[in-house]
């Protein structure tokens, strides 16, 4: 983030203080949160967590921190659920526009860069070294996100998420096979498990940007370059591998293409009717997995995303951010959002979280808290993802302004690859190379393609 982009972010934090030119800082009022009369100071909490086990964490969240810390310094949280990543972003600049803006919001990773760049975030940097909060112990891939560099701290983790590979384990077990390891190792696990007509052995869902884009850089080369301004997987055939293999895994029989329209329900429907022995979803999907499994009376298998380097583990780490609105929010909003955020990534409620969805424990400090040793202990399938995230790569990093447009390019040509079968992999690479050259500048994604000259993925 730029220096402009940063002074501009700072300066809509209307807390009560002067900015301090000689020393470019800000000098914050003590909180009057701590006082027990008059009315509740108010923090709106918007969401993306409408249902099952996320709304009820979101539910448990609220009513403890309302009945502890809320009571003791006269806050109150209120939850509203707003929609998707999408709906929630759209919504925030909206309501800033307006003038009535929520206090805190849950923001899908890749779009926290754009609040930034709107100038409506508060910096909770200058707020967590007031409060002794360690901004260090949030595990290190966090701390080197767009917005929490250059000591600043816009975002922290909250409902972050990185995929693994399910499995069917009593049938993997009754033919004696083990958890793969590498990209080959699920390819000969999957067929293994293949029964034409009656048992698919893999699916994989189309977003390429949360699953496969972890396979190039796991190969050496990238999704999106360090100046967020090209493709190199494009230009170095990684795309071509990646896309070559799922398409061959898909003609090979054992690997059903996703279903464009209800992918996440049919998958659903056919793991647990047993005629789909594995899928690679997200792990805060591994509650929703497991729920499945008991009821179908199978066992579940869980490991870490398949590598086609053994040498070199990389997932991507998807998922929401915590953010507080600076915008239009009063000194005291703002002090008080921040009891709350720091009240979610405490210990005890970063270990509830995990505990009934399954979504990564995004501190370090967490591995040494008792409650959560216990329930890794007794459930070991939750340890697994926060042990890949040591090899995580954040899909905000690097940052990219071309980030949402190109992966929706990849996705859609995919569609016609994998769904469709109607393109091959050389020519998905070709279209993905030509179409993303109208917002890619600076590299040669608009060049000949030797499918054109003797070019392209």
């Amino acid at each position: 983030m730029t220096g402009k982009k940063a002074a501009k972010a700072l300066g809509v934090l209307t807390m009560a203080g002067a900015i301090l030119a000689a020393q470019g800082g800000v000098v914050f009022a003590d909180s009057t949160t701590d006082s027990s009369t008059g009315d509740p100071i108010i923090v709106q909490f918007w969401h993306t967590r409408g249902t099952g086990p996320n709304y009820e964490v979101v539910q448990h969240e609220v009513e403890t921190f309302n009945s502890t810390i809320g009571k003791e310094k006269n806050i109150e949280v209120q939850e509203t659920y707003i929609g998707s990543y999408d709906d929630i972003l759209a919504k925030t600049q909206l309501a800033v526009q307006s003038g009535e803006v929520p206090q805190v919001v849950v923001s899908g990773n890749t779009y926290v860069n754009y609040l930034i760049e709107d100038g409506v975030l508060a910096d909770m940097a200058l707020l967590a070294e007031k409060t002794g909060w360690d901004r260090s112990n949030m595990l290190d891939p966090f701390q080197d996100i767009a917005g929490n560099t250059d000591g600043t701290l816009y975002s922290v983790p909250y409902v972050r998420s990185t995929p693994m590979f399910y499995y069917n384990k009593t049938m993997a077990d009754a033919k004696g096979l083990t958890a793969p390891v590498t990209v080959d190792d699920m390819a000969d696990f999957c067929s293994a498990l293949y029964q034409e007509g009656e048992v698919s052995g893999l699916c994989l869902y189309d977003d390429f940007g949360y699953y496969q884009a972890a396979n190039l850089y796991q190969m050496g080369s990238a999704y999106i370059a360090d100046d967020g301004n090209s493709c190199p997987a494009l230009d170095d055939g990684a795309m071509l591998k990646v896309l070559s293999d799922w398409r061959s895994w898909v003609d090979a029989g054992w690997c059903e293409p996703f279903d464009v329209t209800d992918a996440g329900s049919v998958v659903s429907e056919e793991f647990s009717q047993q005629k789909l022995a594995a899928v690679i979803t997200s792990s805060g999907m591994l509650s929703t997995m497991q729920g499945i499994a008991d009821d179908a009376g199978f066992e579940l298998g869980v490991c870490q995303y398949p590598t086609y380097d053994e040498n070199n583990r990389v997932a991507m780490i998807g998922g929401g951010n915590v953010c507080i609105i600076g915008e239009g929010n009063s000194d005291e909003q703002i002090a008080a959002s921040w009891e709350f955020v720091q009240f979610l990534m405490s210990d005890e409620e970063v270990t509830f979280n995990t505990q009934h969805t399954g979504y990564v424990p995004t501190t370090k400090s967490v591995a040494d808290y008792d409650d959560m040793k216990t329930f890794w202990e007794e459930n070991p399938l939750y340890k697994v993802a926060y042990d890949q995230v040591v090899t995580g790569h954040c899909q905000e990093q690097p940052y990219s302004p071309y980030l949402a447009d190109f992966t929706t390019l990849v996705n859609n040509t995919v569609s016609l690859l994998i769904a469709d079968q109607s393109i091959d992999a050389q020519e998905a690479v070709d279209q993905i190379k030509k179409e993303s050259s109208s917002y890619f500048t600076g590299s040669d994604a608009g060049s000949a393609t030797e499918s054109e000259t003797n070019g392209q993925n």
